[in-house]
C-alpha cells in the first residue's frame, strides 16, 4: 500500500508540473509576454532579466519547501527575502537612472 501512495504522489507531481510547463510555454509564446524583457524603447533590458530570474528562483525554492512538508506553509528565509528585495532595488535603481539620469534631456 505504501508503494501505491508513493506512485500516486509522483504521478500527481508530474501531472501538475506538466500542466505548469504547458501553461508556461503557452504564456511565453503569447503576445502578452512579447515585451516582457524589453525596455520602453524596445531594447533588451538586463535589469528585467535579473528580476525575473531572482523572482522565479525564489518562487521555486519556496515551492520546493512547501512540497517537502505539505502540512503547513514554510517560513520565508531571510536570505530569499534579501535576494528578491535586492533584485527589486537593482531593477528600480536602473529604471530611475534611465528616466532621471544625466543622459536624459529636460
Amino acid at each position: 500500500m505504501r508503494m501505491l501512495e508513493t506512485v500516486a504522489r509522483w504521478e500527481t507531481i508530474l501531472l501538475i508540473a506538466g500542466f505548469g510547463a504547458v501553461i508556461g510555454w503557452r504564456l511565453m509564446r503569447s503576445a502578452a509576454f512579447d515585451g516582457l524583457l524589453r525596455a520602453s524603447d524596445g531594447t533588451f533590458s538586463p535589469g528585467r532579466v535579473q528580476l525575473l530570474v531572482a523572482t522565479l528562483g525564489a518562487a521555486g525554492q519556496y515551492l520546493l519547501a512547501a512540497l517537502h512538508d505539505p502540512t503547513h506553509l514554510p517560513n520565508v528565509p531571510s536570505g530569499m527575502l534579501m535576494a528578491v528585495g535586492g533584485s527589486q532595488a537593482v531593477y528600480l535603481g536602473l529604471k530611475a537612472w534611465s528616466i532621471f539620469g544625466p543622459s536624459q534631456k529636460g
